[in-house]
């Protein structure tokens, strides 16, 4: 019961990542659009720091799993 709480959290962390995911593909325009309106830089720079943001993400929830399993002593 002890290390569930790590578990907890590696799952909130994920689902935190995945809405930030979300909140991307429905706020920003496609590619085509952006680069019609001469913004495509913008949009490329704010897709990396999303998909930046996710891999984060994952690498954080990977260690408090390890940490919830007892793989890695926190």
């Amino acid at each position: 019961m002890k290390n569930s709480k790590w578990i907890a959290v590696a799952v909130l962390v994920l689902a935190l990542g995945v809405v930030g995911v979300l909140f991307g593909w429905n706020l920003l325009p496609d590619g085509a659009l952006a680069a019609e309106r001469g913004t495509y830089a913008p949009w490329l720079g704010t897709w990396i720091m999303i998909w930046a943001v996710f891999g984060m993400t994952i690498v954080l929830a990977a260690f408090l799993f390890a940490v919830g399993t007892g793989r890695v002593r926190s």
